[in-house]
């Protein structure tokens, strides 16, 4: 069967079993976690670590159900498959790019710009893999990782001069987002690399490996005390609204208000939040439901159906954000994301002629995307 074959099949297999539910989860979820991280970055540029602290915590409290096991004396932790200095090394290396690129949202970068400069990981990721673990990989795909390389520069070098001639001040804090940014993708791209090779030595424990990257880093949030401290009184001070301004500042969202029963519609408007910490709870949730879809789909589709599903996804998030916020983006950024977003494809294609080629070794070398190695989610589906 050849490629083109191949990768009509994985676009038919979209549409078929229970692929709909599956995609409302991922598009949903994925497109409102953008929705509202756009939001709490726009009220509040500075609250990165109370961000990553909440996502954090949720996925590890939701992890415990498939990780408490019932013993003579109460319950406890099941036994790892995968040795806990594995996980301590990944938990690390997570946490600290998890922290990294929520902060470099706090020195002026757009959130447009920040999913396209993500998406330049691959070229990282290429180059150890080639240096480390000796990978090869075909023109093709050497091809679409160029594609992407030169369209994260494209449009970030048009975010830096728009920058410069509308806030000339703000040109160092840029370039210092940008430089957190660089460092996020590196480390993300060293540990894919150790990831896959955890997987490959002790089999594809996700779930495991899901809950310790998100449970054992929560420790990690004590150096970052008095941050968060600050950050949470700044959320206390955010409007107090009733749920029904709340959800009518959402997109689709606001129209359940013209259909609910009046008694039920007069009992949410009794019900008041602070604007920032719903904002933080819709953020939590959309991406379990984003990390859930991701998950299921793992379990039901090929890697090149994964892989087209998820670059889709970033695509829209990324008209979303352009469109809905009026977020700036000029012509460089326009084209160096129609560049990502060809450039991945590319890349995708071309795997599966190199998976057919016995003689090339090849590894998904998008650090965001590493479930498709070990089927764990990424953490930020913005």
């Amino acid at each position: 069967m050849d490629s083109s074959t191949s990768f009509t099949e994985a676009l038919i297999h979209i549409i078929a079993s229970d692929m709909p539910m599956i995609l409302a989860l991922i598009f949903g979820g994925c497109c409102s976690n953008v929705f509202a991280l756009e939001v709490l970055v726009t009220d509040a540029p500075k609250s990165g670590q109370l961000i990553t602290f909440g996502q954090f915590l949720f996925v590890a409290v939701e992890g415990l159900r498939n990780q408490i096991i019932w013993g003579k004396y109460g319950p406890k932790l099941k036994p790892t498959v995968v040795p806990l200095s594995n996980w301590l090394f990944l938990v690390t290396m997570f946490f600290i790019v998890s922290v990294l690129n929520n902060l470099a949202l706090g020195y002026n970068i757009s959130v447009p710009l920040h999913i396209i400069f993500r998406s330049g990981g691959l070229i990282v990721n290429m180059i150890l893999g080639a240096l480390i673990l000796k990978k090869r990989y075909s023109i093709g795909q050497i091809t679409g990782v160029i594609f992407v390389t030169a369209g994260v520069v494209w449009a970030t070098l048009d975010n830096a001069s728009a920058h410069t001639e509308n806030n000339p001040g703000s040109t160092t804090e840029f370039f210092t987002g940008i430089f957190l940014l660089l460092i996020a993708m590196i480390l993300s791209a060293g540990m894919g690399l150790f990831q896959e090779v955890t997987y490959k030595k002790y089999g594809k424990q996700w779930r495991e490996g899901l809950f310790y990257t998100h449970f054992l880093a929560i420790p990690f949030f004590l150096l970052f005390y008095k941050d968060l401290s600050n950050q949470i009184v700044a959320y206390n001070k955010s409007p107090l609204m009733p749920i029904p301004a709340l959800m009518d500042q959402v997109p689709f969202l606001g129209y359940l208000c013209d259909i609910l029963p009046p008694a039920l519609l007069e009992i949410l408007q009794s019900m008041q939040m602070r604007k920032l910490w719903a904002f933080l709870l819709m953020n939590m949730l959309t991406q379990y439901v984003c990390i859930a879809g991701v998950n299921r789909m793992t379990s039901v589709a090929t890697s090149l159906t994964l892989n087209l599903v998820l670059n889709l996804r970033k695509f829209s998030s990324l008209m979303f954000s352009i469109i809905y916020f009026k977020n700036d983006f000029g012509f460089g950024a326009k084209m160096g994301s129609l560049l990502v977003f060809a450039g991945t494809l590319i890349y995708t294609h071309a795997g599966l002629k190199a998976n057919s080629n016995p003689t090339t070794i090849t590894t998904n070398a998008d650090p965001k995307q590493p479930q498709q190695q070990a089927r764990i989610p990424s953490k930020k589906s913005n």
